[in-house]
């Protein structure tokens, strides 16, 4: 995350003046503020450590330690007087970048001088390799993880003797060098007898996305049937010791390989003990084999460990496989012919009781008549709920067969073609512990009818604090700054003391993230919402799409809410928290 407008704002405090003192170029050329372990944290920090290292002697050269432990500790009391001024300045000085980019600055000297004066190499080997290890684990990107092994690795032979030693930092393994993946092998070997988390992924660094017209390349990727039955042979050597498999792969015969390999290891005796399956198919979706494909039975049968199934684009035999207490149910883009029946799915349902996670993209059950003594299924411990890519009535069937009160996080993307209305309207008031909404893509009627079942929909659903939208027609976002007493809600409840004397839907919304929405429209979105007295904090834009937002739409979002980027596929901190937080901000 980045502050989006480089335009420094008006001073607020003098030591904001001494932000560009401490810079060796000009302010507006720096990465400015980011999330921590993201991309662009990680980058700026490089970029100030990399310009006050070269700055310095090699170590070993001139003793610097006295200078370097009094400078740290200077660095350490300015970070101090930083922080009370921040707290001084109120939720002002929180939002404003300038404050947090010296702060960051201050910390990252401290960092590099503390860190010069540490006698590493003086620790027991045992603590020199738990450090090892909280280094390569709390990466956020598996791409990270392996840069930071291999750097650990370099820096001199104590430290690689004491890495290649432990196994336990080689056993997450990204196969994404090409064949015969000499490096990734190599670490598969140092592993030794740990467990082994295993991704395998046909696009390298160079590969174009999915939206840059790959399908014509469909028959022209990496693995052959040959390939990949050479590549499972080696790493099914030690699958009993195996936790997590995903693979990413565009056409059937390298997924098919994967799940006969696997089928025919449990019948050869081996112990599968796998925890996490993914397997993505990222072809043409919803295609079927035909008759003539006997779908494999997932694991032979052993899935007592597994916790975790995704499958996209791919199917087994559902009737077959024991599918019992899953963590996490995501199925994508399956052909409604391969698909599990209802009877099956509610089996699966029922069988997994403490389910957390279910996402259904375009992949449910295939529909059958509607028994008359029909009870939905209680999830009471689902969190997150992801529906996208169904008809409308499929979408309100597949709703109807389970109840979730709890869901935390809903995700509603990809429904349109006809008006949805129906849908929001089955499933409202079914949400109330709602703490981040998702809505990409999804029509909805703009008629008055379509309006009231909206605001109804967002009346139930007091806690919503993050919202996440992008592609919607602009009058479902407007529906949150509707007055719900107009619509017959709230009518006896005692008035929120907003500056209008009227209730506000969703009052403790803070956080807004967008992407193909009129940036002028969000400012104006914003700005009514503190009118209202529920104003926004922060607003979001993923990176990819800064460029579709002007200077000027920047600047009017800004004077209303703090605009700052988000990495793609970053977690922005507002949304941790609600992870992990209840109603009342209690960690849970």
């Amino acid at each position: 995350m980045s502050d989006f407008n480089p335009a420094r704002p008006a001073p607020m405090h003098p030591v904001l003046d001494a932000v560009e003192m401490h810079m060796t170029v000009p302010l507006d050329r720096w990465p400015k503020y980011a999330i921590m372990g993201t991309a662009d944290y990680k980058r700026r920090q490089e970029f100030l450590m990399r310009d006050h290292l070269k700055k310095l002697p090699a170590p070993g050269t001139i003793d610097t330690s006295a200078k370097d432990l009094l400078l740290s500790t200077t660095f350490a009391h300015k970070m101090a007087q930083i922080q009370h001024i921040i707290q001084r300045q109120g939720s002002a000085a929180n939002d404003d970048p300038r404050y947090i980019y010296l702060y960051d600055d201050m910390r990252f000297k401290r960092d590099i001088f503390y860190w010069r004066n540490f006698r590493m190499n003086d620790l027991p080997p045992e603590i020199i390799t738990h450090i090892f290890r909280i280094a390569a684990w709390s990466t956020i990107t598996p791409a990270e993880g392996t840069h930071v092994r291999l750097l650990l690795t370099s820096v001199c032979a104590k430290w690689r003797r004491l890495m290649i030693e432990d196994c336990t930092l080689w056993s997450a393994i990204w196969f994404r060098d090409p064949p015969p993946y000499e490096r990734s092998l190599e670490w598969f070997k140092r592993a030794g007898g740990a467990p082994l988390d295993i991704r395998i992924n046909e696009h390298d660094a160079d590969w174009k996305s999915k939206d840059d017209d790959w399908r014509y390349k469909e028959d022209d990727h990496r693995f052959t049937t040959q390939q990949m039955e050479e590549l499972m042979d080696k790493l099914f050597a030690k699958v009993s010791q195996i936790r997590m498999l995903v693979l990413v792969v565009d056409n059937w015969p390298p997924a098919l390989v994967v799940l006969d390999k696997l089928q025919e290891a449990a019948y050869a005796g081996k112990a599968i003990n796998m925890e996490r399956l993914e397997i993505h198919r990222m072809g043409q979706p919803l295609v079927w084999l035909g008759p003539g494909r006997t779908p494999a039975v997932l694991f032979g049968g052993q899935t007592q460990a597994l916790k975790y199934l995704c499958l996209a684009g791919v199917h087994i035999d559902w009737n077959a496989t024991p599918l019992n207490n899953l963590s996490t149910i995501d199925l994508r883009k399956i052909a409604m012919n391969v698909a599990p029946t209802l009877d099956r799915f509610r089996e699966v349902l029922l069988a997994c009781p403490r389910l957390q996670k279910l996402s259904l993209d375009g992949a449910g059950p295939q529909p059958s008549a509607r028994k008359s003594d029909h009870i939905p299924i209680d999830l009471p411990h689902l969190k997150v709920l992801v529906i996208g890519g169904f008809s409308m009535l499929y979408s309100c069937y597949i709703l109807s067969q389970f109840k979730a009160p709890n869901v935390r996080d809903l995700t509603l993307m990809n429904l349109t073609g006809e008006d949805y209305t129906t849908m929001i309207i089955a499933i409202t008031g079914q949400y109330r512990e709602l703490r981040l909404l998702t809505l990409y893509t999804v029509n909805i009627s703009p008629t008055e009818g379509g309006t009231k079942a909206m605001v109804k929909f967002l009346y139930a659903m007091p806690y919503l604090s993050y919202l996440r939208i992008a592609s919607m027609k602009w009058h479902v976002v407007e529906a949150f700054n509707e007055d719900p007493r107009e619509y017959g809600l709230g009518r006896d409840t005692v008035t929120q003391s907003f500056p209008q004397n009227r209730l506000v839907l969703c009052p403790k919304l803070q956080t807004i993230e967008f992407q193909q929405l009129s940036g002028t429209k969000i400012a104006e979105w914003a700005a009514r919402r503190r009118e209202l007295g529920a104003p926004l904090r922060r607003a979001y834009v993923n990176s990819p799409y800064v460029s579709q937002v002007t200077a000027e739409e920047a600047e009017m979002i800004q004077q209303v809410v703090g605009l700052f980027i988000a990495p793609l596929g970053s977690t922005t901190p507002e949304e941790r928290a609600l992870a992990t937080c209840d109603r009342y901000g209690e960690t849970i």
